[in-house]
């Protein structure tokens, strides 16, 4: 049954924003890593495409000072509407073990506010942000009801950027994110745990001499299904995140910061349904909302995402 499960794949590590821990965030936003059946790929060969979009709201008192495009600010406000195309080829293996490699591309709306020189000022923009690929995804399948998956996502410097802008698309840095997912099925319930585990490393950025510190991530979703899994139905749940940054950004504005390291927690609902099509191909779509809380360093608000995946 799990074989053919209509499989929710937009893998955790993949989920980015435009805005670095230079502009207060990173690339994750709180809880939107975790997806369902994040720790389980399909063992037929075939592939995966999800449409992901994002809608993030969140901002900094105007007393707190941001270090953004080379500058420090007083406050930040965040608009962003993130679209995100992923697609997933997996290769064909055996009955323990599942391969796949996977490339991603982002389409981002961003609109920045802030008191910058005493003045405020607002920018805005459409653009394509950073593209993302995962070379070599590999997932262990430890038994029928438990699957562990492993990757390392790149994200390239490939969206626009502009030093003198607050609403870039993309980052001007490398980011490399090992990631480590489990799945854990509770057949009586019908129901399951995932978590996601991941370390996100950034390169300087060139253009402002600014370095963001690692960040580790941890996100957690429970499911309740109330129809077969892998068949038709809606499903239930909740998903909490946690961001810390583990390291101080470097260059001269985060010193004058002291590091400006930073935190978030979140939780939320999420909501499911999946239809199956044939024997091995079926539609999943998600829709959650998470809520931010003990914030540090980081803007505060809340986010929603809508996922649709088609398995063939």
């Amino acid at each position: 049954m799990l074989k053919k499960a209509i499989w929710t794949i937009l893998i955790g590590s993949l989920t980015t924003t435009a805005f670095a821990t230079e502009g207060g965030i990173g690339r994750p936003i709180t809880g939107m890593q975790v997806q369902p059946l994040n720790g389980l790929l399909p063992v037929e060969e075939g592939g995966v495409l999800t449409l992901s979009s994002i809608y993030y709201d969140g901002n900094f008192e105007r007393s707190r000072t941001v270090p953004i495009a080379g500058e420090l600010t007083g406050g930040l406000n965040y608009d962003v509407s993130y679209n995100f195309l992923n697609s997933i080829f997996v290769w064909k293996t055996n009955e323990k073990w599942s391969l796949a490699t996977a490339v991603g591309v982002p389409v981002q709306y961003t609109k920045v506010g802030a008191y910058l020189n005493n003045f405020e000022t607002e920018q805005s923009s459409t653009k394509i942000g950073d593209v993302m690929f995962s070379p070599l995804m590999v997932n262990y399948h430890l038994n029928p009801i438990m699957h562990a998956l492993f990757n390392v996502a790149v994200y390239a410097p490939t969206g626009s950027y502009d030093a003198d802008q607050l609403s870039n698309a993309g980052q001007n840095t490398w980011t490399f994110v090992p990631n480590l997912a489990f799945t854990t099925i509770l057949p009586r319930m019908n129901a399951e745990i995932t978590t996601n585990l991941a370390y996100e490393f950034y390169t300087k950025n060139d253009a402002t001499d600014y370095t963001n510190g690692d960040i580790f991530r941890l996100d957690v979703l429970g499911l309740k299904r109330f129809g077969e899994l892998g068949g038709d139905g809606l499903g239930v749940g909740a998903v909490f995140g946690w961001i810390e940054q583990t390291t101080d950004d470097k260059g001269k504005l985060a010193e004058r910061l002291d590091g400006f390291r930073g935190k978030a927690l979140g939780a939320g609902p999420i909501l499911t349904y999946d239809k199956k099509l044939s024997k091995t191909a079926g539609i999943s779509a998600s829709f959650r909302g998470i809520y931010e809380f003990d914030v540090k360093n980081r803007p505060e608000g809340e986010a929603y995402q809508f996922a649709i995946n088609y398995q063939y």
